[in-house]
């Protein structure tokens, strides 16, 4: 999602988990920006005559939280007021299948939400238009007699597009934005069948601290509110029929599945994603991949006096240290070359798009299957580009991704380009169609194997790809890759996890 913040916000409310990575948000879109404190006669721009509140996006970990306390199903239809560039019902699409339609009076960002969503083929079900919050008329938001909704003199959109009533609003705004608001959101929420929700500031307790006397302001609502994630600083009042004890009692039903153990993960079955890297995506990643490389050169023949010369005995050395030096000196080993795309930021500040349509099309095959991604914040636990050469595999044939929830291999290398090397997984379960089809968005990689998608004998499964073709699986799931005999083999492979994402390898 993309919300709202300021100054202000972030200073005066009751402190969260994600302050930290708001407050750097906050600086890097607008506190450190030209942006800060100017101002534009342009009507449809953040810095606007009518603009409540700067462009700053969500924070990315708060997100799914968010999701989850919106308690959200596909036949919900979520409405972003401030939507930004569109990144939380992307989110909210992929993941929970709803309709989702996001209004922000700045054009540009809207443009942007527009553009990604038709590039991780959401457009049809996300929606999004220009307009100006504080024009909106009482009951805007409830719809004619056929459910939809006309923004009217509010929006330059009006009229242009059919826009479903909301179930849910969300609103991530200054207290000054708000506070504006207050009375519009009251009047469309006493309708009925409407639940909100805002984050970092409460209905109950938010403050314009640009108006004076702003904590004894008379013209305050009693609302109701639950406040079960406070610590995540979101807030939902729910539907005006649910009384508040009635919506809390229902709150462990949202809460998110436990991670698999290892004998759980090898009973279930796996996600075939089918083209889910272009050609372009492919090239993109390997010249990403070289030009690390180049900027840091494998060095094989001092592996094992690298090995050697780790000091497991250094007081001041973690358990983290060491094995993060020990993965950065195996991972340099000619016949399987390991590069980290996410070292220092890199995949994230070159491929962002591109990422984000990765982890998407995860979200949305992981909301079929197992939902371990789904009410859940999670990190980049590791983005790696494998490159086998010959006798190159994964040398544990009992390898786990352990600590990690799920993991997606794409396959870069045209498969008749290379003998062996074929990904296997252990599945334990009796034999089922474990293929889920992603959405195609722009150019699609090469075909697939013929003769079946996948083989199996005994509990191992081998699936059968194509360039850019994934499989995607609960992490704990034994795996393994067999030796290469012929050619090079290379894979994109990414890891989720339950954490912050990473900066250097699967360690830290």
């Amino acid at each position: 999602m993309v919300g709202r913040t300021s100054t202000s916000a972030m200073s005066e409310v009751a402190r969260d988990r994600h302050e930290l990575e708001q407050g750097a948000l906050l600086r890097q879109y607008y506190l450190h920006t030209d942006r800060a404190g100017s101002a534009t006669a342009e009507p449809w721009s953040a810095d606007g005559p009518s603009s409540i509140s700067p462009f700053v996006p969500c924070a990315a970990s708060r997100i799914p939280l968010a999701l989850r306390a919106a308690r959200l199903g596909p036949g919900d239809c979520l409405w972003d007021l401030g939507c930004g560039d569109g990144r939380l019902l992307h989110q909210a699409c992929a993941q929970y299948g709803c309709e989702c339609v996001g209004v922000d009076i700045d054009a540009p960002c809207i443009d942007e939400a527009r553009a990604r969503a038709a590039e991780q083929g959401l457009g049809d079900r996300c929606k999004f238009a220009c307009c100006d919050l504080t024009a909106l008329e009482p009951g805007a938001l409830r719809g004619d007699a056929s459910g939809c909704v006309d923004l009217g003199a509010a929006s330059p959109d009006a009229g242009e597009l059919a826009l479903r009533a909301p179930t849910c609003v969300l609103i991530f705004v200054t207290g000054h934005g708000l506070t504006r608001l207050q009375d519009f959101l009251r009047a469309e929420w006493e309708r009925g069948g409407l639940r909100i929700l805002t984050c970092v500031e409460s209905l109950e307790s938010c403050c314009d601290f640009e108006a004076e006397d702003p904590l004894f302001d008379s013209a305050r609502h009693d609302w109701p509110v639950h406040n079960a994630l406070a610590d995540d600083g979101i807030y939902v009042v729910p539907p005006l029929e649910v009384a508040l004890d009635v919506w809390a009692r229902d709150e462990p039903r949202w809460a998110p599945a436990p991670p698999l153990t290892p004998a759980e993960a090898d009973t279930r079955g796996i996600g075939v994603l089918r083209r889910l890297l272009s050609s372009d995506d492919i090239a993109a990643l390997d010249d990403l991949g070289s030009e690390m490389m180049a900027a840091e050169p494998p060095t094989v023949e001092l592996e094992d006096e690298a090995l050697f010369s780790l000091n497991l005995f250094d007081a001041a050395a973690s358990e983290a240290d060491v094995l993060s030096a020990a993965e950065d000196c195996w991972h340099t080993a000619g016949k399987h070359r390991v590069v980290h795309l996410h070292r220092a930021g890199r995949l994230q500040a070159t491929l962002p798009r591109l990422l984000e349509r990765v982890l998407q099309a995860v979200r949305a095959a992981d909301a079929k299957a197992d939902r371990l991604l789904v009410g859940r914040a999670v990190g980049v636990r590791s983005a790696e580009l494998h490159i086998y050469g010959v006798g190159g595999a994964v040398s544990d044939p009992q390898h786990r991704d352990m600590g990690s929830l799920l993991t997606l291999s794409a396959l870069l290398t045209p498969p008749d380009a290379f003998e062996g090397a074929a990904f296997t997984c252990r599945c334990t379960a009796p034999p089922h169609e474990p293929q889920q089809e992603t959405r195609q968005g722009p150019e699609g990689g090469g075909g697939s194997h013929e003769g079946g998608a996948w083989r199996r004998e005994g509990d191992v499964l081998t699936p059968r790809l194509g360039a850019g073709d994934a499989v995607l699986f609960a992490s704990e799931k034994q795996h393994n890759v067999t030796p290469l005999t012929s050619g090079e083999r290379r894979a994109f492979v990414l890891e989720l996890w339950a954490g912050p994402t990473n900066a250097h390898n699967r360690h830290r």
